[in-house]
């Protein structure tokens, strides 16, 4: 999704509400986070939320992703066009799972 940041002394405030769960056997795990312009958010901090599967279930799960980003790795997110993501992605050291969001979810 696209967005104009208007004034340079203002940070973002992100939210994204979906219904998400993760599968494919068991102790798997999935990881969903956001990104501006194909960078994490640096700080305060990443802004994710994760699952972890330890039965094999096919469990939805309600979630919110919420957090402040004022900078990524590349610095302060200035004026100007830019791109917000969700991405689901791997958690280090943990078996990925078939990862899923949105489940008949209408907004």
């Amino acid at each position: 999704m696209g967005f104009t940041k208007k004034y340079a002394s203002t940070v973002l405030r992100l939210v994204y509400s979906s219904t998400i769960g993760v599968q494919s056997g068991t102790r798997v795990t999935g990881r969903w986070y956001f990104m501006i312009d194909g960078l994490e958010c640096r700080t305060p901090s990443k802004i994710d939320v994760s699952i972890y599967n330890n039965n094999g279930d096919n469990d939805y799960n309600p979630s919110v992703l919420l957090g402040i980003c004022e900078q990524t790795s590349a610095g302060p997110i200035g004026v100007g066009d830019h791109s917000i993501t969700v991405n689901v992605g791997h958690i280090p050291g943990h078996k990925d799972g078939d990862a899923y969001s949105g489940w008949q979810s209408t907004s």
